[in-house]
Parts: structure tokens; C-alpha cells; sequence
């Protein structure tokens, strides 16, 4: 990996663009990622219990086609910083079971690997018993409560793809980042922003205000956000693994109302909105240092 330079496309914070996946800083780095997720499915007969309900092939998706190569980059980029022989501590929050923890760790990275699902830490104690990562290595803790199971400042890094928008108290989970991380440690986030104003996906535009003011109380932007044109955005919509959704039929939107319109209310419960198009959602991504 070349050393880092400000006009390398992953060298921003801000909102994912096509035209990203059309460059060569993208390609190189999603055909060794490609490799690297084919070796670890080679493998799954060995590791996958038929209760993980997670995609099995997470690279080819919408928005992770763009997010796993600009998290990789900025940690390979990382290395070229630190004393030969370095083993940094990284956390995953809300890892999953993938193939993405075990690149880093053939980086040589020691990854500690979270997440709310046990059966997240069932499968990846058997997947790092079969599938390569040395020189690193991959350890799960368990998510018990609200608190992510480290130490005050214990890591060197952090990072968390895709999760962000599907905790309601996001403020506490990039709070709970930034502690573990040691000062000056880096820490990387991915996220899907709601281009609809619906109650369904995340983040709204109100949630997304929320989030980059407790991003900028506890971490400093390494990278400006680099402005995309909206015709430019990668989007649910134009992705080259764009999202998969089928429009309700009568029956389906009837269950819906009465669940949404009815039943919600008579629990107590405020109403939901009833989606009837399909999500249109960008990503976005923030490489931050701690402040000191």
C-alpha cells in the first residue's frame, strides 16, 4: 500500500461516490478484499452455525462495496506510521462474523471482535481456528449492556461499519469509542444516511446532526469532507449491488396499517410510518484521531 497522500480518494471524510468505485485506489483494494472473502467462505462448512442471520457474502452490498476498502486503507495506511513490529490493539463494534476482522489481522493487528449476538462469539472462535490471520490476531468479546467491554483507553484503534444507524442511543456507543480509544488513537466510522424523511432508516437528517455533534466533542476530523455532487452519491439506488426490495401487496400493506395505524397506538406505542417506496439511503464515512 502506497503511503498516504491527501488526493488518494479515501483520504476524506464525507459521503461515498460512484465515481469512487472506478478508481484505481478502489479497484486494487476491492479485488484483494475479494480474495481474502473467498478464502474465508472456503471455509465456512467449518465455522457457520445455521442461527446467524447476517449476510454471508457482506462485500457485495450496496454501501459496503465502498466501506470496507476505505476502512482497509486508512488501516494499512496506518502501519506505515508505526515502529516495525508494532501490534496494535483494534476494536470491532458490532463486528459480525466476516472475513474483514481476519485482513486486518494478516496486517498484523491484534482485533477484538463485539457484538450484541452470541452467536457471533460461537462462530468466530471456530472460524479463527480454521481461517489465516497470522501475524495477528482475532479475539470476540461479548456486548453485555450499554458499555463496550474494554478498558479505558486500551485501544489503539477503533472502527465500526454499518452499525451506527441501527443503535437508537448512537450518542453512548461513539461516547463508549472514544473512551477505549488511547489519545491520539484513530478511530473510523461508516454509516447509512437517510435521504427521505421517514422514521424507518437511519440517519435522519435530525439523527445526523446529533451524531457529527458527539463526533466533534470527542474526536478531531484527520481528513475535511470533501464535497459530492448529488447526481454523484452512491445511493441504494445506483450501487452496482444495489438494495434488494419488493413493494408490498394489497394484503401486505393492509397488515402493515393495522399493525402500524391500530395496533401501535393500542399499546401505547406512537404510531409507525408505513413505507411504501424503496429506501433511498447514501454512506458516509469519518476518519477522526482522539483529542488529547
Amino acid at each position: 500500500m502506497k503511503s498516504p497522500n491527501a488526493k488518494n480518494i479515501f483520504n476524506r471524510s464525507g459521503l461515498a461516490a460512484l465515481s469512487d468505485l472506478n478508481t484505481p485506489e478502489h479497484n486494487e483494494i476491492f479485488c484483494k478484499l475479494e480474495k481474502k472473502q473467498r478464502a474465508f467462505l472456503d471455509k465456512e462448512s467449518d465455522f457457520r452455525s445455521k442461527e446467524y442471520k447476517w449476510p454471508r457474502d457482506p462485500l457485495h452490498n450496496w454501501s459496503r462495496v465502498w466501506e470496507y476498502p476505505y476502512v482497509y486503507y486508512h488501516f494499512a495506511s496506518l502501519l506505515n506510521t508505526l515502529p516495525a513490529g508494532s501490534r496494535p490493539v483494534v476494536a470491532d463494534i458490532g463486528s459480525g462474523v466476516t472475513f474483514f476482522p481476519f485482513s486486518l489481522a494478516k496486517l498484523g493487528y491484534q482485533v477484538v471482535c463485539t457484538d450484541i449476538d452470541r452467536i457471533c462469539e460461537r462462530d468466530l472462535n471456530l472460524a479463527r481456528e480454521c481461517v489465516s490471520h497470522s501475524p495477528g490476531t482475532v479475539e470476540f468479546r461479548s456486548i453485555e449492556d450499554s458499555g463496550i467491554p474494554f478498558g479505558d483507553a486500551e485501544c489503539d484503534a477503533v472502527y465500526c461499519i454499518s452499525v451506527i444507524e441501527h443503535i437508537p442511543d448512537f450518542e453512548n456507543t461513539v461516547t463508549e469509542m472514544a473512551r477505549i480509544l488511547k489519545p491520539g488513537g484513530l478511530c473510523l466510522i461508516t454509516c447509512d444516511i437517510n435521504l427521505r424523511r421517514d422514521d424507518e432508516y437511519q440517519l435522519n437528517q435530525d439523527q445526523y446532526a446529533r451524531f457529527m455533534s458527539v463526533i466533534d466533542k470527542a474526536f478531531i476530523r484527520i481528513w475535511p469532507e470533501r464535497t459530492v455532487h448529488p447526481v454523484n452519491v452512491l445511493t441504494t439506488m445506483n450501487s452496482p449491488y444495489p438494495l434488494a426490495y419488493s413493494k408490498p401487496g394489497v394484503a401486505g400493506m393492509s397488515l402493515r396499517l393495522i399493525k402500524q395505524k391500530v395496533l401501535k397506538p393500542l399499546l401505547g406505542r406512537k404510531p409507525g410510518r408505513v413505507i411504501t417506496a424503496p429506501p433511498l439511503v447514501a454512506v458516509m464515512g469519518v476518519a477522526l484521531r482522539k483529542k488529547d
